[in-house]
């Protein structure tokens, strides 16, 4: 129930939903019309302002480690799904746009600094049953990652239980760590409070960061683009997500 619920939330806090909604608030509501034309516009240059949702994401994402800031050696890194699908029209893998959450772990890999991947990601799409981590191992196994050090759950729906079935993983595996948890920058400070809830003791790794560099031209301050508005939806997920899981006890 929490999954689908979770997914027409998803819809909901779109911004340009919210835009569609007040148009057509003002399309019924004739008294008011003008009062919510005006709303629907500032929603709209605001949530498609370069500037703002930049300084925003800068102000909520994990920084950026680098090599020298970590351990010699992780028994395993722990790579979350949310980045990868079989595209079936051409019988390819694709990779979507959080693909550095494993990416960025192969030189770590291939260098004997990660001994072992853990690949936690089941289905989380509402009409697919596709298992990502099989996906993602069969890829692995194809580029020379040994069969033996790909472990995978393919039971997560969500970031409460990827931190759940990776714990049962680690236990069944009797792995004592150091673990390299490696996801999305944005998706980081969630996925830390759901794997500490479950005893786990690691090092984050965050990757695929948002925000860009500071630049203040006409051009970043004013103008409205449109793929902003979808860039949106990455941020009030997460925020989302964390008031969610608080209400259900999951962090």
């Amino acid at each position: 129930m929490f999954f689908y619920l979770s997914k027409i939330l998803d819809f909901l806090i779109q911004p340009l939903v919210w835009v569609l909604i007040l148009l057509l608030v003002a399309w019924l509501i004739k008294k008011k019309r003008k009062v919510y034309l005006i709303a629907a516009f500032l929603t709209l240059y605001f949530f498609s302002n370069h500037f703002i949702f930049f300084e925003v994401s800068r102000a909520y994402e994990a920084r950026a480690k680098q090599e020298y800031q970590l351990k010699e050696n992780y028994e395993a890194a722990i790579v979350l799904g949310g980045m990868v699908r079989m595209d079936e029209a051409n019988n390819l893998v694709a990779f979507e746009g959080s693909s550095d959450r494993f990416l960025a772990i192969l030189p770590f890999y291939f260098n004997k600094k990660v001994d072992k991947i853990i690949i936690s990601g089941g289905s989380g799409r509402l009409l697919q049953d596709e298992k990502e981590a099989e996906i993602l191992k069969n890829y692995l196994l194809k580029i020379g990652v040994k069969d033996k050090d790909i472990l995978i759950e393919t039971k997560s729906k969500n970031t409460y239980e990827n931190a759940l079935h990776t714990a049962e993983l680690i236990k069944q595996h009797n792995l004592k760590g150091p673990f390299l948890l490696s996801t999305s920058a944005t998706h980081m400070y969630r996925s830390e409070l759901c794997f500490k809830k479950q005893g786990i003791a690691f090092d984050t790794f965050p990757v695929d960061h948002i925000a860009i560099d500071r630049e203040f031209n006409p051009d970043r301050l004013f103008v409205p683009k449109a793929d902003i508005l979808a860039k949106w939806k990455a941020l009030l997920h997460e925020w989302l997500g964390l008031i969610s899981y608080k209400l259900n006890g999951y962090i």
